[in-house]
């Protein structure tokens, strides 16, 4: 008997990605069904939770599933002209609940510049960038979201919070790695400024670390 051929888990996880997220949307659809039908404020409360835990894992899911696609090639890249205000205005709106109930509320400045990237992994870092905020800030700070026009257009998020020492930063870049901090806050799999990382990497835009005081991500296009 041959020896069975061996096995890429980057490129297997890219092939298969479509399958894998599948079961988290049947999942949210029967979850929303279910949460139209309880009267029980306690049951409710429970379904609530359920939903933040799916909704943690498909975001975790998706992260996996999006380096792999990068890693390995054979992620879609669609560059076109992008308004970036729509797209900021889009993602800002659907995460400011949750900043806000983290006490972290988003500014957003307007911009009305076009940029030439791929509008879905464009999608996908703004988000991990202002959910990296909203996890490690402190209550009571802002951040910041817009676009700088100086030296070329640049998107960045800053927030106040603790920030990341200038030794640490090629650290968090890396798949998993993440800082050693007290405190109750959300830990995940630390691949979400990896994940922006390749993206940026990918897309030929400049991905950078910064801040004296808190954390400001940006990336030049």
């Amino acid at each position: 008997m041959t020896s069975p051929t061996p096995i890429d888990p980057i490129r297997l996880l890219a092939s298969v990605g479509h399958d894998l997220r599948q079961p988290f949307q049947a999942m949210r659809l029967f979850l929303n069904l279910l949460q139209m039908k309880l009267v029980d404020p306690k049951q409710a409360e429970l379904a609530n939770r359920l939903e933040e835990a799916l909704e943690t894992g498909a975001a975790q899911m998706d992260q996996v599933l999006t380096l792999a696609s990068l890693a390995s090639g054979s992620a879609r890249l669609r560059r076109e002209q992008v308004p970036l205000g729509p797209v900021l205005d889009r993602v800002t709106g659907e995460l400011a609940e949750r900043a806000a109930q983290a006490g972290r509320p988003i500014r957003l400045v307007q911009s009305s510049l076009v940029v030439e990237t791929d509008p879905v992994m464009l999608d996908r870092l703004l988000r991990a960038l202002i959910d990296n905020a909203i996890s490690h800030g402190a209550p009571g700070t802002r951040i910041l979201v817009g676009v700088r026009r100086a030296g070329g257009p640049t998107l960045l998020v800053a927030d106040d919070g603790e920030g990341i020492p200038a030794d640490q930063r090629a650290l968090v870049l890396e798949p998993g790695g993440q800082l050693e901090r007290p405190g109750p806050a959300r830990r995940g799999l630390g691949l979400g400024l990896t994940l922006c990382h390749h993206i940026a990497h990918r897309l030929g835009h400049e991905f950078t670390l910064g801040g004296v005081s808190g954390l400001t991500a940006t990336l030049r296009f």
